[in-house]
């Protein structure tokens, strides 16, 4: 991993709009098996139709799993600029807090391998595009300005 560029934040490694920045919860860099609010690591790739590559990753201090708000400041300052974080699991403030940022949580159970999100990932990219990913890619093109109509229609519930 020591190839990796280390950032500041993700939006700092965005190279191209078309590419989606997936970023994944992970204590080893292989599966997705962390909480978000207690996740030691994230890896950031950028994932296209037919490619994908490791951009990034930081590693976070263990944090007891107390609801301080505070220690999700430092993720969320990080994530920014991701489309997608896949994780085990994910509070309601944490998910508010994504989706301001403009991030969609995506909560995976089983800590299911990252290249095998990515494949799945590349695999839709390659048809027909889920609600979510098409609107990210909606957002991401600019046409769709107004994600929180863009989320009643899909039948978004707090």
């Amino acid at each position: 991993m020591s190839d990796v560029t280390q950032v500041n934040s993700v939006a700092e490694v965005v190279q191209d709009e078309e590419l989606l920045m997936v970023a994944f919860a992970s204590s080893d860099s292989e599966c997705v098996n962390q909480h978000f609010g207690s996740s030691v690591g994230f890896d950031v790739y950028s994932v296209s139709a037919n490619d994908s590559t490791l951009l990034t990753n930081k590693r976070f201090a263990k944090e007891k799993k107390d609801g301080n708000e505070d220690k999700l400041k430092p993720k969320l300052a990080w994530l920014h600029g991701s489309d997608l974080v896949y994780v085990g699991s994910i509070g309601g403030s944490a998910t508010k807090q994504l989706v301001s940022l403009g991030v969609t949580p995506v909560v995976v159970k089983g800590g299911p391998e990252i290249e095998d999100i990515i494949n799945e990932l590349q695999d839709e990219l390659n048809g027909t595009l889920s609600p979510m990913l098409e609107r990210i890619t909606r957002q991401k093109s600019g046409k769709g300005q107004n994600r929180f109509d863009e989320m009643e229609e899909e039948g978004w519930d707090e």
